[in-house]
């Protein structure tokens, strides 16, 4: 099967990381993930991105979508 291949703009990407106890972290990871500490603390973040014009390519941009996502982040070990 041939998966086609798709056309569009990041309109706005947004990514913004930031320090976390370890403790805090080590409640929300399930076993057997840890958190990666740097000097001491977890590291999370959240990524929020917007896609315009979402089309399989050759399609004219009026007929695709639009999409905006958010993803959050834990960095582990």
């Amino acid at each position: 099967m041939k998966i086609p291949k798709i056309k569009g703009i990041i309109d706005r990407r947004i990514l913004i990381n930031y320090q976390v106890d370890k403790e805090i972290l080590e409640n929300y990871l399930p076993k057997p993930f840890r958190p990666k500490l740097i000097n001491g603390k977890g590291i999370a973040g959240i990524c929020l991105i917007r896609l315009k014009e979402i089309r399989p390519k050759g399609l004219p941009k009026q007929l695709g979508i639009s999409s905006e996502n958010g993803a959050h982040r834990i960095a582990v070990e």
